[in-house]
């Protein structure tokens, strides 16, 4: 006689019924596996075609940088590169300087220094400066400018008859 049958029938009952619970709890468990697996399976042909897709940029960039080298003596900055190195747009407010061959030529101001620079169409000059200041001062700033530098397009540069404030009013002194 075996094991089994020396069980009583509630025995070999609950017996079976632990063993049909076990079979079906693996089964679900082995499911479960699967299906982990699978999602394991695609997250990693995810990130295989990201880091391809990077691969590929990598080789784009590289192509490019080979070629800038060569046609440049430079390789290109990356984006994060010119990203982190932004500077901030904003209007600049401030006195300006059209500098030409080494020589300062003309001084202005504005609120938007860029945008005025930009229509000196009329002038002649390879390079331009500013100092930033709040409008309050930018007459007086402007005026001290064209006072000592005299420079050729602000005018008569002899009597700096262009200055927006006379040298004497500068220095408080009456006309």
């Amino acid at each position: 006689m075996n094991w089994m049958q020396s069980r009583t029938p509630e025995e070999r009952k609950a017996i079976a019924a632990k063993s049909v619970a076990t079979r079906q709890r693996n089964i679900q468990e082995r499911e479960a596996q699967k299906l982990a697996d699978i999602e394991r399976r695609d997250s990693l042909k995810c990130e295989i075609k990201e880091l391809e897709n990077i691969l590929n940029g990598l080789e784009k960039i590289k192509l490019v940088n080979k070629t800038a080298l060569t046609l440049t003596n430079k390789t290109l900055l990356s984006e994060t590169d010119i990203v982190s190195a932004a500077n901030i747009w904003e209007l600049a407010t401030g006195v300006y300087f059209l500098i030409d061959s080494g020589r300062v030529v003309y001084v202005g101001q504005s609120v938007n220094v860029y945008a005025r620079i930009a229509s000196h169409n009329d002038k002649v000059f390879d390079s331009f400066a500013f100092i930033p200041c709040d409008k309050n001062v930018l007459d007086s700033l402007e005026s001290l400018y064209i006072h000592i530098l005299r420079p050729a397009l602000n005018g008569n540069a002899h009597d700096a008859k262009r200055a927006p404030m006379s040298f004497s009013k500068l220095l408080g002194a009456p006309a």
